[in-house]
């Protein structure tokens, strides 16, 4: 079967890599139980393994209940592959490569045609979101003040609208990724701290749509978009156990950091590294490719023509497994954790 390639996007220090390395453990439980495996080549386990020890390490840091500190996220520099193999029964493993580009690709000229053309060769395309900068101190536009200077939803926005024409972007998924969701999650969830039952992880979700309004009313802008692309909102609790706490200025560098705190009502079963939800987007994405091939709108290779009515019911099979295990919303009304499926033409 054909490679699929997921780009991911977001600005600097948004936290692209950790959820990635999150997502490793994640994708195992989510496919515990079945005949699938998606398997990391050695280099990707080496990386990713790396970068959830450190971000373990600096959890650790919590020994207090009200201990606050800042989570530093070293920006990536260069542009980091990370490959899988999804195996399903009668079929040859698919390769999945994750491609996460530096945030400031998106403004650069020097980096415009490799962005371009990472985009023309990607299926699926995750747009992440540090969610504490979309939220805090929500501003009359419907998103927080500092969400445009460190998400860069305009220049984002401006990529596709400038670089890519319809034509392009056609027949993709379209994943924007709120991050660190942690406290929106804990709140919503609180009878001490919620007494009115807010639902905040609804609140992500208008967020989202309203602070990324120009994108979306874009990739929407044509029948041709509208009767292809596929676009969700698929929100993740990057470390699970801390909570946002408020933004302050770094003494050295003047930019603005997060600071971060275990909050005290969480019980023990849920302090500490416990991402949350960080397989969705692998499995949305899986999901969606399984639904071309079904169509025949991805091509299967490399197989006997015995073979292939036998793989197309596996793929068929784990097409219905894994569309089963994604988070969705029935309707606007109640957003489901934040999640919401906004376009839907392949009816996944």
């Amino acid at each position: 079967m054909s490679d699929l390639n997921i780009l991911m996007l977001g600005g600097k220090r948004c936290g692209k890599t950790t959820v990635l390395s999150s997502m490793c453990s994640e994708i195992e439980r989510a496919l515990a139980g079945t005949n699938l495996r998606m398997i990391p080549d050695a280099n990707t386990v080496a990386g990713l393994n790396n970068a959830r020890m450190t971000i373990r390490r600096k959890i650790e840091e919590f020994d207090q209940p009200l201990l606050r500190t800042t989570v530093d996220e070293n920006p990536t520099g260069a542009r980091q592959v990370y490959q899988f193999a999804f195996q399903i029964p009668n079929v040859e493993p698919i390769n999945i490569y994750i491609h996460d580009i530096p945030g400031e690709w998106l403004t650069s000229n020097l980096h415009a045609e490799e962005v371009k053309g990472l985009v023309a060769n990607s299926k699926v395309i995750i747009i992440a979101i540090d969610t504490p900068y979309l939220f805090y101190k929500m501003t009359e536009s419907g998103y927080g003040q500092y969400h445009e200077e460190y998400n860069k939803p305009k220049e984002i926005a401006n990529f596709f609208r400038s670089s890519l024409s319809p034509e392009e972007i056609k027949n993709r998924m379209i994943l924007f990724v709120p991050l660190k969701c942690e406290r929106y999650y804990h709140l919503t969830y609180s009878k001490k701290l919620n007494p009115s039952r807010r639902n905040y992880m609804k609140d992500v979700f208008d967020a989202v749509c309203t602070g990324y309004r120009d994108l979306i009313f874009y990739l929407r802008s044509t029948p041709q978009l509208m009767n292809s692309l596929t676009m969700a909102v698929t929100p993740i609790l990057s470390a699970g156990g801390i909570d946002f706490v408020k933004f302050v200025t770094d003494e050295e560098t003047g930019k603005v950091v997060s600071l971060y705190q275990q909050p005290e009502f969480l019980p023990d079963s849920q302090r500490g590294y416990r991402p949350m939800f960080c397989e969705q987007p692998i499995l949305y994405a899986m999901t969606y490719m399984l639904r071309l091939a079904m169509d025949g709108e991805w091509q299967i290779g490399g197989m006997m023509q015995g073979r292939r009515n036998m793989a197309l019911m596996d793929i068929g099979k784990t097409y219905e497994t894994m569309r089963k295990k994604l988070k969705r919303s029935v309707n606007s009304n109640f957003v489901n954790d934040g999640y919401f499926i906004i376009q839907n033409p392949k009816g996944i």
